[in-house]
């Protein structure tokens, strides 16, 4: 069963978008045609995730998701940023 997720990427600005949780992988999908096209369609799978934390950007709560290949992609969690840490421990991930 797939669990959706209204979430913002934070890279250069906060971009408006939404992640879907898959069996595989999550999925970040924005239709925002002013960012870069590798970051409309991003799929992270949760073999390639080494790591997940909770912060603040001002007044949103974030998750940020370190990939192994080293790259860092925080997310704005509007709504359930619980519910959302609790999904990816359910797939595997370590948080």
């Amino acid at each position: 069963m797939k669990r959706y997720f209204v979430v913002s990427l934070v890279k250069n600005g906060i971009l408006g978008g939404g992640i879907v949780v898959g069996p595989e992988a999550i999925t970040y999908h924005t239709g925002k045609v002013t960012i870069p096209h590798e970051c409309r369609h991003l799929e992270m799978k949760y073999t390639d995730i080494c790591g997940v934390t909770t912060g603040w950007l001002f007044i949103l709560p974030t998750v940020a998701v370190k990939m192994r290949s080293g790259e860092l992609y925080q997310f704005a969690v509007f709504f359930s940023r619980k519910r959302f840490v609790n999904t990816l421990k359910e797939m595997g991930v370590d948080v």
